[in-house]
């Protein structure tokens, strides 16, 4: 064997020159779950991968490239606090420590600089367990509050859909007994009221008193009209003596009554409720008139 020749100092008591730095080839990707490693690199959100020990880089995808400003042989193995992307590393370790011991880490706020200049993020951070590995994200505060606020106003667009249907329901109802009521004076009035007014026709009345009467039931039947209205306007083909027989029968007078409020014959008022019959289509039924008529009020 050539014996080894022994390096020289160079002349003058010089140093050498230094050698170039040599940096560490990148490690290749350990392999990993193959969904896990898809879904990585389609998060939108700047996502890595580091080993649940030591907190070295497996793996990132490129949102979080971008962020850090790397290159794919830049980072693997690196231990994630040595970046220079971090402005508390310290801060970045204790957190992933917690996520370390099985405890799922969600919104650990961490700030970074980078060419953007000081941004705060939250870190979130869960663990896979039989590849000993932390998946982790970062979701920028500016986004988070978005998204935040995003969900408060489908709340409240919600919360506000269910007042209105609440109040809509409570419109209805109200309508209801607004109509309810409606038919309940209409009734007294008709019932309570016109029949002594009809009976007042009847006796003897000076001038005045005339005047005053026919102007109380002129307005009374403006009040109690709109049945009168709906008959005429449903039943086109009805004489306006069928429609004012219609009305009384509906409020139960009879038919000697009619024919005494109305200065008619009772033959006369026999004929206009027979005409009524076949005019609302119960000639042929056993409905008593006065219900039906009652019913379409």
């Amino acid at each position: 064997m050539q014996a080894s020749r022994k390096m020289e100092p160079p002349a003058g008591g010089q140093k050498a020159p230094a050698s170039p730095a040599v940096f560490p080839k990148a490690r290749q990707r350990p392999p990993g779950n193959q969904e896990q490693n898809a879904f990585l690199f389609h998060n939108p959100l700047p996502s890595f991968v580091v080993s649940a020990d030591n907190h070295r880089i497996l793996d990132a995808n490129p949102a979080f490239l971008s962020l850090a400003g790397l290159t794919t042989g830049d980072f693997l193995g690196t231990p994630l606090s040595g970046l220079p992307l971090w402005a508390d590393p310290e801060r970045c370790e204790r957190a992933l420590k917690q996520a370390g011991f099985g405890r799922p880490l969600q919104n650990a706020l961490v700030a970074v600089h980078n060419g953007k200049g000081p941004r705060e993020f939250l870190l979130s951070a869960s663990l896979l367990p039989r590849e000993n590995r932390l998946f982790c994200s970062l979701t920028e505060v500016t986004d988070y509050v978005r998204q935040k606020e995003d969900s408060e106003l489908e709340i409240k667009v919600r919360e506000l859909k269910e007042t209105n249907d609440a109040l809509r329901i409570l419109l209805n109802q109200s309508r209801e007994e607004a109509k309810r009521l409606k038919q309940r004076i209409l009734s007294n009035v008709e019932d309570l009221v016109l029949p002594y007014l009809y009976r007042m026709k009847e006796t003897p009345l000076d001038a005045d008193q005339q005047v005053c009467l026919a102007v109380a039931e002129h307005n009374l039947s403006e009040l109690v009209s709109p049945f009168m209205r709906h008959l005429g306007n449903q039943h086109a083909n009805l004489t306006p003596r069928e429609i004012e027989v219609a009305n009384l029968v509906r409020m139960g007078t009879t038919s000697r009554e009619i024919a005494r409020l109305l200065n008619i014959s009772k033959r006369a008022v026999e004929f206009h409720r027979d005409s009524l019959r076949s005019k609302l289509g119960l000639k042929r039924t056993k409905q008593n008139l006065r219900a039906y008529l009652s019913s379409m009020s």
